[in-house]
Order: structure tokens, then C-alpha cells, then sequence
């Protein structure tokens, strides 16, 4: 969850179904799993309820992680849930009553299978899946009210995994003792297929992977389109969601009910996919009336395809007969031009209009958008590793944390990329001197050499770079021989452009950094004031691309409402002329 979510770190709540059982969404951080012997005894179930359905309505399963019984019928017929094996019985009986299928996770919390350095242990996962054994539940898979056995959750992420993500070599070894025990019921792990398809090897056992969709992963239909095509590529099945809790505008919020409807309809456009269960039941989002309509907009789509197994026996093996996306338009800037752009450009932007970007990554989806930026001949400033995912419990930075998510970017293919300058910078973090930014502590210089460092033992044609100004990088005590530029990002609380930019220019002269230009478009005067106007955007965004000390020139931020504003998209356009005639210039300096 480059800013992913993490299902096995949620607060663990106790649902309260028509059986009275106690049953779990994924556990909380370093909380005690209810499911494991040593929790309380489950409390006597009751009767079903007879007033529901008894039969599944058809489609694809519809639903969310951890719901409530009670929320099966009209609305919802799918879910994920962790059930205490002492009322797996009574529970599924419920289930099925209301006409709903579910996807069973039986391991647990992954505290639950981590060996003492904090490392997947299969042997501890293989105990919690064990004791499962003495249920026969078998008619309800036959009769699809289990969808799959849910394996575990991220498994690519190494900040689940102290640094060693697992392999999908082992998941196949996990779906092989499913399948050891359960021969007819499918294995699923939370995991794009893109990650799954790193393996050379072929899945005989895993039947399908899982493609949870958030705002920030770009357009939905190119989303889709993608993860079926790397899920056919392996053979395997395709259980697809929205984050709808943390998913929204790429800053993460709740998304509205325009952006569901919008989302969930782009992903279940795909006849693929064999389920549809999003992230996670909220019954103070979910009570909302627009949102209510929404999903039931979803929910009849969702029916109204065609049912399939999740066994990767009956995932289709032709495309879906969904339109070819429009190419980009061809390109009219040079090989490699000079960087110009917004921050957080959606995807389906990525076009000859701009000639950079700057994006907060996702293992999963990397390749996918360096290939976009590649074909636009567009140069992609890349954060690898979120602010949110590398500090400590006090919230000060965490070194260690902050290389376990570079990390996971270790496998992919990134060399061709780098070559091209598509994956031009990476970004190793923002504002490491504020120290309000980090706990109250600013991040040492030291440490910032260090992060660039250990970019270039991975990486050593990748060029780096901060977010923070050459005039502070100047405090360093030492010779800056890993970080390759600055970043001077300009808002007119900083006094007049032409005498800052020459302070600034100066200083990466004097450290022997490459200078990054910035405008904070958002933000004229400092946090929370009204965004530039047309004619500052022009006058300013000139003045820096035209500047020969200045590598790449970055507007904060891409936001669809301030570019739609009178006069907004075309002074940025006349900044881009202004960019296209430059000569490339190198963030490295020689």
C-alpha cells in the first residue's frame, strides 16, 4: 500500500450477526486475534432468520470486508470475513439464508504466522490454517457459497514482512496445502496480478489474484484493463474492489459517491473479474443515501453479469471486448526534453501536453505508468516511498522503514525506463528539515545522504533528489557526493522570483547539486492562501523555464477545478512552449 491500505493493521471490531457468534474483520496492529484458542469462547448461535432469501441472486458476489449478516439481501450478496471455526458452520448457514457468498480468510492476523524476526513463517501460517480441519465444510463450497479461500494479505509489501516480502514462489505453497486439504475450493491472495507474474514459474494451485483499486492508481478503465491482462497472462482468476474508505482524490479520502458509482462501474465494465468486494464496512459511510444509491447502481451491474467460479480453470482466456483505449498523440518534442509538469498528473494526462510529472508510486502499478510517461516522452520525478509508511511510533523518520519500502520496488524492471530518462528522479523525500514534518525532529543531513546512497547500491543510473532547498542542503557539514539536485519550490511570500532564484541557483552551484524549480500553484503566498492567477503562472513559470540552472520545473499540484478557472490551463500551456524550446538539461551535475 505504497499508500496502500493495510487490511491485517486495522482495528479489530466485533461484529454482532443474527448468530450471536463473534466474528472478526482482519485484526488490528499488535492486537489479539479473536480466532486464535486462547480469545474467550464464542457465544451460543440462533436461528436464522427466515424472512431472507435462501438463494443467491446471481452475478458476481457484492460486497465489503467484514459485513454483517444482517447486511446480506437487496444491497450486498458478497463479502470477506475471518470466522471463528467453532461457528463456521452455523455462520455459513446464516450466509447462504440471505442469498450471500463470501470469501473465507482462515489464518488470521499475520502477527499470528511471523517468526520471532518478524518473517513470514509458513510452518506458524500452516498451524492457523489447521484448525479448520475438523469442520466439514465442504457442501458450501460446492455449492459456491464460499467464494475461495482468502491465503494472505500483501504478501509483496516488506513492511508487513520486516523487510523480506514473500515470494510468490511460497504463495504457491500456501495455495498447494489449501488445496491439500480442500481440493475443490479456491485459493486467493490479496496481490496484483503484476507482482504475481515476477514468478517464472506456473501456478498450479493459486487460482486467483486481487486488484483493490484506489483513486491515485489512475483512470479505472486503464486500471482494469491492466490487471486483467496481467492476470490472463498467468491464468489466473481476478477478484477486484474499491478502496472506498481511503481510495478518493489522489490525497486519499473517502470517496464520494460520484467517484463509487464512476470507479466501481469502470471496474465491473471487465466481464473478467469474479467477485467484486471492496475495503472495509462502515456503517456511518455506508448508512449515507448517496452513497446507498450508488452501490445499488453497483450491486445491479454486479448481477447483472454473468456468475463465474473464482478457480482459474474458469477465468475467461480471450481479452475482454472493451474498446481499445485512444492512443496519445504523437509527440512533438525532442528524445529528451526539458521536464515540465504537474504534480500528481492522473495517468490518462500523461500525453504530449506535459514533458514530466512527478508521482507517488505503487509497486503494482510503476511499470504501467512509466510505460505511459515513456510513450509520451515524458521524464517522471518518483516518490518510492511515502511519508506516512517510513516514520516511527512517535512519528520521527525511520531510516529502516523508509529502505523497506524502496525495497519493494527492488524486482521490477526498471533499467529501460532509467535509460530513457521516463523514470527520471527519484524523490527521496519531502521536506526532511521541518521538523514539525517529522515529530519534531528534522531528518540529519547525514541521513538524507544516506537515503541517496542506498538509491544508488540499487539503482546507480537513477539520479536523486530531496524536496528542500539548495540554501538549506547548504547546512550539510560534508560534501554531498550521493544527492544529485535541490529543489527550490517558489511562492511570493519568498520575496521577488529573479533574486531567489539566483540565491538558490548559486547555492546547488556551490554543493554541486542539479536545481529543481517549483511553483506552488495551490498556495500563491504560503499554506492555505488563494492559488496564482493566470499571469503569475505565466510570468513566474517563464522566468524558471528559461533559467539554464534549472533541470526541471514542477507546478504543485494537479487539482481538475484550479486548472478548469479562467485562463489557468492556458497559461500553463504557454509556460510548456516556453519548456519545449529548452535544451534538456542534466539534474546531475558533472
Amino acid at each position: 500500500m505504497t499508500y496502500t491500505f493495510k487490511l491485517s493493521r486495522r482495528i479489530a471490531r466485533l461484529r454482532a450477526p443474527l448468530f450471536a457468534s463473534l466474528v472478526l474483520g482482519l485484526a488490528g496492529c499488535n492486537t489479539t486475534d479473536s480466532l486464535s484458542p486462547d480469545g474467550s469462547a464464542p457465544p451460543e448461535a440462533a436461528a436464522p432468520d427466515p424472512t431472507f432469501s435462501t438463494s443467491f441472486a446471481g452475478g458476481i458476489p457484492f460486497g465489503t470486508f467484514a459485513q454483517p449478516n444482517t447486511e446480506f439481501g437487496a444491497r450486498y450478496n458478497g463479502a470477506m470475513e475471518n470466522i471463528w471455526p467453532d461457528v463456521l458452520l452455523s455462520e455459513l448457514a446464516d450466509i447462504k439464508s440471505r442469498g450471500g457468498r463470501v470469501v473465507l480468510m482462515f489464518a488470521g492476523s499475520e502477527q499470528f504466522y511471523k517468526d520471532a524476526d518478524g518473517h513470514f513463517s509458513m510452518s506458524m501460517w500452516k498451524a492457523r490454517v489447521d484448525r479448520f480441519k475438523g469442520v466439514n465444510f465442504s457442501a458450501y463450497v460446492n455449492d459456491g457459497t464460499i467464494v475461495a479461500h482468502y491465503l494472505i494479505d500483501e504478501p509483496h509489501d516488506p513492511y508487513n514482512w520486516n523487510g523480506q516480502p514473500i515470494p510468490p514462489s511460497t504463495l504457491e505453497e500456501m495455495a498447494k496445502y489449501s488445496k491439500s486439504i480442500w481440493p475443490s475450493m479456491a485459493t486467493v491472495v490479496r496481490e496484483a496480478p503484476h507482482y504475481l507474474n515476477t514468478w517464472s514459474g506456473t501456478y498450479q494451485y493459486l487460482d486467483a489474484a486481487w486488484a483493490q483499486y484506489l483513486s491515485r492508481m489512475g483512470d479505472a478503465n486503464e486500471y482494469i484493463r491492466y490487471n486483467v491482462s496481467e492476470a490472463q497472462k498467468k491464468g489466473l482468476a481476478l477478484i477486484v474492489g474499491l478502496n472506498f474508505m481511503k481510495g478518493g482524490d489522489p490525497n486519499g479520502t473517502t470517496m464520494t459517491a460520484t467517484e463509487l458509482q464512476n470507479f466501481g462501474s469502470a471496474l465491473l465494465s471487465s466481464s473478467y473479474p469474479c467477485a467484486f468486494i471492496s475495503y472495509q464496512w462502515n456503517s456511518s459511510y455506508l448508512s449515507n443515501t448517496a452513497i446507498k444509491s450508488a452501490m445499488d447502481v453497483l450491486r445491479g451491474k454486479a448481477q447483472n453479469r454473468s456468475t463465474k467460479s473464482c478457480h482459474a480453470g474458469a477465468a475467461s482466456t480471450t481479452p475482454d471486448p472493451t474498446p481499445s483505449p485512444t492512443p496519445s498523440p504523437t509527440p512533438t518534442v525532442t528524445a529528451h526534453p526539458f521536464a515540465y509538469g504537474l504534480n500528481q498528473t492522473p495517468l490518462e494526462a500523461y500525453s504530449a501536453r506535459w514533458t514530466g510529472s512527478v508521482y507517488k508510486a505503487d509497486p503494482s502499478s510503476l511499470a504501467r505508468w512509466l510505460g505511459r510517461a515513456d510513450s509520451a516522452k515524458m521524464k517522471v520525478i518518483v516518490t518510492l516511498a511515502p511519508a506516512g509508511r517510513s516514520i516511527n511510533a512517535d512519528g520521527t523518520f525511520s531510516l529502516t522503514k523508509w529502505k523497506a519500502q524502496v525495497d519493494a520496488y527492488r524486482s521490477l524492471s526498471l533499467d529501460r525506463y532509467i535509460t530513457s530518462k521516463a523514470l527520471y528522479l527519484h524523490n527521496l523525500v519531502d521536506q526532511p528539515s521541518c521538523a514539525a514534518c517529522w515529530g519534531g525532529k528534522a531528518i540529519p543531513w547525514e541521513t538524507v545522504e544516506q537515503m541517496a546512497q542506498y538509491s544508488k547500491s540499487i539503482w546507480p543510473g537513477l539520479a536523486t533528489t530531496a524536496r528542500v532547498a539548495p540554501s538549506k542542503l547548504a547546512a550539510a557539514t560534508f560534501h554531498w557526493n550521493y544527492l544529485d539536485a535541490g529543489w527550490a519550490e517558489y511562492n511570493t511570500k519568498l520575496g521577488d522570483l529573479r533574486t531567489y532564484l539566483s540565491a538558490e541557483s548559486a547555492q546547488a552551484k556551490n554543493e554541486g547539486l542539479g536545481l529543481i524549480a517549483g511553483l506552488n500553484l495551490l498556495d500563491a503566498s504560503g499554506y492555505n492562501t488563494p492559488g496564482m492567477t493566470a499571469s503569475q503562472i505565466k510570468e513566474y513559470g517563464t522566468i524558471l523555464a528559461g533559467n539554464a540552472s534549472v533541470c526541471a520545473l514542477v507546478g504543485r499540484s494537479y487539482d481538475a477545478t484550479y486548472l478548469n478557472q479562467t485562463g489557468i490551463s492556458q497559461a500553463l500551456d504557454s509556460v510548456g512552449t516556453v519548456a519545449k524550446r529548452r535544451t534538456s538539461a542534466s539534474c546531475v551535475v558533472s
